[in-house]
């Protein structure tokens, strides 16, 4: 039932994407899944329009590494809004965060602002509960590599490694 309402989104390239992100020691896709999912079951609780929710839900994080705790929202809601999501769904994305960023000020905008906490909440212990398996550890490493975020991370890494190597090994043939 879910699917009906996210099919044109689960087939966009920046959505599937979103599999190789890592987000909580999770993949981000797991966690805007979670998020879908909770804000269906809340919307039918608390009479919001459920297509609203769950899209909004589906994509409240889309492109959040290029903001900050406070700021991701308006960026993934620019990119809706870009992509043709109507001005509540938008809205709903935009204050995902609150407190942290704008007060929701509809219904369906407070389900996915809870639903992104429950869902977080999930994460964090799943997180938790793979350390003690290792199974986070794993997860990390393979998300890790094929994040393209920690991908160019290790390599500015990698790079500053062997810079600071060299000005050691020149400033040692200077003395």
């Amino acid at each position: 039932m879910i699917h009906s309402f996210i099919t044109d989104l689960l087939a966009h390239p920046k959505v599937i994407e979103t599999h190789q992100h890592m987000h909580h020691s999770i993949s981000k896709h797991d966690h805007l899944a979670r998020t879908a999912r909770i804000s269906y079951k809340l919307a039918r609780v608390m009479r919001a329009d459920i297509r609203i929710c769950v899209r909004a839900a589906m994509i409240h994080d889309i492109d959040s590494r290029l903001g900050t705790l406070t700021t991701h929202g308006r960026i993934a809601a620019e990119w809706a809004a870009a992509q043709g999501e109507s001005d509540e769904v938008c809205h709903a994305i935009e204050t995902h965060m609150f407190p942290f960023g704008p007060k929701p000020r509809t219904r369906e905008a407070w389900v996915v602002s809870l639903a992104d906490k429950a869902a977080s909440i999930t994460d964090l212990t799943l997180m938790v509960s793979g350390m003690v398996t290792g199974h986070t550890w794993q997860r990390r490493r393979m998300l890790q590599q094929s994040d393209p975020h920690f991908v160019a991370l290790s390599q500015r890494r990698h790079q500053r490694k062997h810079q600071r190597r060299a000005r050691f090994a020149q400033r040692k043939s200077v003395q």
